[in-house]
């Protein structure tokens, strides 16, 4: 028989935030893939929320807001660049045959609302 005093009570857990990442991930292509703005832009939230989670949980961060305000700026920087390619404003090689202007809204659309998000909840949980 062995001593089992040692070992601790609780049982070990594992974490929803894979299942999340890997959901928004895929969630995020298929919108943008499809042309479902919506889709697109509900996903990119999950992706950039769950990273957050998922780092503030493994105890990188002490508070996931600046994390989540820095993803939805990220989104916007990006989405704004995406569009401004997409629409010609900026010129880049090749041709855009898959839409990067609309690809930019989605991403410029999701950064808004994820940081909007962060902050509405920030100050909403004191």
């Amino acid at each position: 028989m062995t001593d089992r005093s040692t070992e601790t009570e609780q049982p070990p857990t594992s974490s929803p935030w894979p299942v999340l990442i890997a959901a928004g991930l895929v969630l995020s292509e298929v919108g943008i893939l499809v042309g479902v703005l919506p889709i697109a832009v509900g996903g990119l939230v999950l992706l950039a929320s769950s990273i957050t989670g998922f780092i503030t949980e493994s105890g990188h961060v002490s508070s996931p807001w600046p994390l989540a305000i820095g993803f939805g700026a990220l989104f916007v920087v990006l989405g704004g660049g995406l569009y401004a390619v997409g629409t010609e404003q900026v010129v880049a090689a090749g041709d855009d045959p898959l839409s990067l202007a609309a690809r930019g809204v989605a991403l410029a659309a999701a950064g808004v609302a994820t940081a909007v998000g962060a902050v509405v909840l920030r100050y909403r949980r004191g």
